[in-house]
């Protein structure tokens, strides 16, 4: 089962070579198969380029730039629409999401699974270095949202 992983980007130049590195290493030490498709979000920055050594090491990560307006909908759309796997996993650019999530999702799937989800909000889960003030709007927003319905 080939793992796609699809990275939204908007001026990711800082981060996105570690990001890159930690996923595709982790991926390989399991024996994954997988690609990982950055999608450059209009970024104003060398994120492409910074990819774009990646892909000379690494010929399963590339880098497309979105075809739709700006935005992360729009970015994960782009990358939906060309990825050629047969699961895909949304992964942030900054290195927020931990590469060995990828791998436990992958072997849950090999497991027989249809699907998996992660969050790091729920139990269990560890926050790590998430902003005070985006973590607090975030459960407010949450919680207002399952009063709600």
């Amino acid at each position: 089962m080939r793992l796609s992983v699809v990275i939204p980007a908007h001026n990711e130049a800082g981060s996105i070579a570690e990001t890159l590195d930690g996923i595709t290493g982790a991926l390989a030490r399991e024996g994954v198969d997988y690609e990982v498709v950055v999608v450059d979000d209009a970024s104003a920055d060398d994120t492409a380029a910074v990819v774009a050594k990646v892909t000379e090491r690494d010929a399963r990560v590339r880098c497309i730039r979105s075809p739709y307006p700006g935005g992360f909908g729009f970015a994960v759309r782009a990358g939906l629409d060309v990825y050629a796997g047969d699961a895909v996993a949304i992964v942030m650019a900054d290195g927020s999401d931990s590469p060995t999530d990828l791998v436990a999702y992958h072997r849950v799937l090999m497991a027989g699974y249809d699907c998996a989800f992660g969050s790091r909000f729920i139990a269990g889960s560890r926050v790590y270095d998430y902003p005070r003030f985006k973590l607090g709007i975030n459960r407010l927003v949450n919680l207002g949202i399952r009063l709600m319905f």
